[in-house]
C-alpha cells in the first residue's frame, strides 16, 4: 500500500498544478499587465510579440505616465524614462516611438492592461522569455520585480545605460551594460558588467566580445538568451550588433562621435 504521506503530498501538488492551470486559462486572454506605476512613470508587460528577431518573448514598457510617447519625444518628456542614454540625445534610437510605444500606451489609458498579479504573472511566465526594456530604462522597474520575473520566466534579457550608477548595480546580474565605445566596454568590465555594443560597420570584436548570434545564425533572442548580464553566462563573452534600425537613424550613428 502506498504511504499516506505520499498520497496527501501528491494531492497537494495536484492542487497546486489545477491552480497554476487556471491562472494560465485566465492568462489566455490576457494582453498585458501594469507592472508598476510612479507620478510619472509606468511599466508595462506585454505578452505577445512579432517582433523577427526577438521571437515571441514578453515585452516590458517604460513609458512616460500622463503623456503619450510621440508627444514626449518632442518635448524633451522622455528624458524621464531614458534618462541620459546618448542615442535619445542623439536621435539614434532604433525604437520607432510612433509604433509599438504609442499602442502600448493607448492600450494602458483605454484600461486593457491588468493591475498587477504575481500569481497570473506567474503562470504566464511560465512559457514566456522576457525582453526588458523594449522603451525605456530597465532600471526603473524595481529589482524585486525584475528578480521575480526572472526567477519564474522562461529566460530574459536586458540592456541598461545606467550601468555607471552604483545605485543599480545589482541590476547587473540580469542586464548587459550598453556600451558605447571600446572605452565603455573596458569600463564596464572592470566593474562587473558584461556588455552589449551597437557598432559601426568596419569597427571589430575586441577581445572578450562576439558577434550576436542573431546576426551569425538568424537565432532569436527567445532562444539564445546570452543577453541575460551574469545570469547563467557569469564568465560568458559580450555581445556586439552592427548598428541597425531606419537609414536615417544609421547615417546619424556612424556621422557621430558617440
Amino acid at each position: 500500500m502506498r504511504d499516506k504521506d505520499d498520497i496527501n503530498s501528491e494531492l497537494e501538488q495536484i492542487q497546486e498544478d489545477l491552480m497554476t492551470l487556471r491562472s494560465t486559462l485566465r492568462s489566455i486572454k490576457l494582453k498585458g499587465m501594469v507592472l508598476n506605476e510612479t507620478r510619472e512613470t509606468v511599466q508595462i508587460i506585454t505578452f505577445a510579440s512579432a517582433n523577427r528577431k526577438t521571437g515571441d518573448m514578453a515585452q516590458v514598457w517604460i513609458l512616460n505616465k500622463n503623456i503619450n510617447p510621440v508627444q514626449a519625444f518632442k518635448n524633451g518628456e522622455s528624458e524621464k524614462i531614458c534618462f541620459d542614454c546618448p542615442h535619445l540625445k542623439n536621435k539614434t534610437c532604433y525604437v520607432n516611438v510612433g509604433q509599438a510605444p504609442q499602442q502600448v500606451y493607448k492600450a494602458y489609458k483605454a484600461g486593457k492592461y491588468m493591475p498587477l498579479d504575481l500569481n497570473v504573472l506567474k503562470a504566464t511566465l511560465k512559457w514566456k522569455a522576457v525582453r526588458f526594456g523594449a522603451y525605456g530604462e530597465p532600471v526603473l522597474i524595481p529589482l524585486h520585480l525584475v528578480q521575480f520575473i526572472a526567477k519564474y520566466s522562461r529566460g530574459y534579457t536586458g540592456y541598461t545605460h545606467q550601468w555607471r550608477n552604483l545605485k543599480f548595480i545589482e541590476y547587473r546580474a540580469y542586464f548587459m551594460a550598453s556600451a558605447d565605445i571600446a572605452g565603455d566596454v573596458t569600463e564596464a568590465h572592470a566593474m562587473g558588467w558584461r556588455t552589449f555594443r551597437v557598432k559601426g560597420f568596419e569597427q571589430p570584436n575586441l577581445e572578450k566580445e562576439i558577434d550576436c548570434p542573431n546576426a551569425l545564425t538568424g537565432v532569436q533572442c527567445r532562444d539564445c538568451k546570452l543577453c541575460n548580464g551574469l545570469g547563467a553566462h557569469g564568465n560568458g563573452k559580450s555581445i556586439t550588433v552592427i548598428v541597425h534600425g531606419t537609414q536615417g537613424k544609421i547615417n546619424k550613428f556612424n556621422a557621430i562621435n558617440l
